[in-house]
């Protein structure tokens, strides 16, 4: 059993020990939550995805991956945590994605995006997907591949 925590973001970093890294972005609900942790160097970001859930006794970090899509967070239920996840063009202030209809816009910080739907089933082929992003005052398109 891993040891658990009492912030999503300790739980995180502690699965990198040794590397020089940073939480570039947190989402949580509830009992759930997932970080975008960079562990590459200053100006190079190298972006990695990481599951975090609360039990008894504090949260424990949960699957990881190098890029974005359906982590099963609920066997039992067969669900998971959906994101869309990345790096966004120079000037980002805001990332608009969709699952399934469900659109939603959040906010980019430090030019690093993090969109996250709770306790969904595996969506389809090519979702989540980011539809566009905010820079400056206007939305420009994302391309076809984020």
């Amino acid at each position: 059993m891993n040891p658990r925590f009492e912030s999503p973001e300790i739980a995180v970093l502690y699965e990198f020990p040794g590397v020089p890294c940073r939480v570039a972005a947190l989402a949580r609900e509830g009992d759930d939550a997932y970080a975008v942790v960079d562990v590459g160097d200053e100006g190079e970001p190298r972006l990695h995805g990481i599951t975090v859930l609360r039990g008894e006794g504090g949260w424990e970090a949960g699957t990881d991956g190098s890029g974005p899509g359906w982590t099963r967070t609920d066997p039992a239920h067969d669900l998971g945590t959906a994101t869309a996840w990345g790096q966004a063009p120079e000037g980002t202030v805001r990332v608009r994605a969709t699952l399934g209809g469900d659109t939603r816009e959040m906010p980019v910080a430090r030019g690093i995006y993090l969109v996250a739907w709770w306790r969904v089933p595996r969506p389809g082929a090519g979702e989540p997907r980011v539809d566009a992003f905010r820079v400056g005052d206007r939305w420009v398109p994302a391309s076809p591949r984020r």
